[in-house]
């Protein structure tokens, strides 16, 4: 294992962040495609509309798995950069080029793109010899996430 990190998120805090007037994070931190899904599994879970308490409560608790995997994921490259400067700074993040996506059996895994995939190559080595393993978590008012940079071989 080269890297662990984990993200911790309360869910009435994330939701209120969230629905904020203004709050541009389904467009700013999630893709197009995070967004979609979000959206579509919100609607799902819920059974109410878009624009509802409900459906906006179940948008925030589908998001805040999506922003702890991010989170951690940032997390684990740092440990695995453990004693060497971090090529991206935090608040330089792109966070649309780190992105959660699912096989057809709701496994969550990550696909980097931009420049987070380029300094990822820069200091991990080749996508090829190296994979981030990726869990997420809901449970009562918490979403958590964890990732672990591997040896692609292990």
């Amino acid at each position: 294992m080269r890297g662990l990190g984990v993200d911790l998120v309360s869910l009435p805090e994330f939701a209120a962040q969230v629905g904020a007037p203004g709050s541009t994070f389904l467009t700013g931190v999630l893709t197009p495609r995070e967004a979609r899904r979000v959206r579509s599994r919100a609607a799902a879970t819920s059974g109410a509309r878009p624009g509802s308490a409900r459906y906006d409560e179940a948008v925030a608790r589908h998001a805040s798995g999506l922003w702890a995997a991010k989170e951690a994921f940032i997390k684990a490259w740092s440990c695995a950069l453990f004693g060497s400067p971090p090529l991206i700074g935090t608040d330089d993040v792109d966070w649309h080029e780190i992105e959660v996506i699912h096989d057809e059996w709701n496994r969550p895994s990550l696909t980097l793109h931009g420049r987070v995939a380029a300094a990822c190559e820069e200091s991990l080595g080749a996508p090829s010899t190296w994979r981030a393993l990726v869990s997420i978590s809901h449970d009562g008012e918490y979403a958590i996430a964890q990732v672990a940079i591997v040896d692609a071989s292990g």
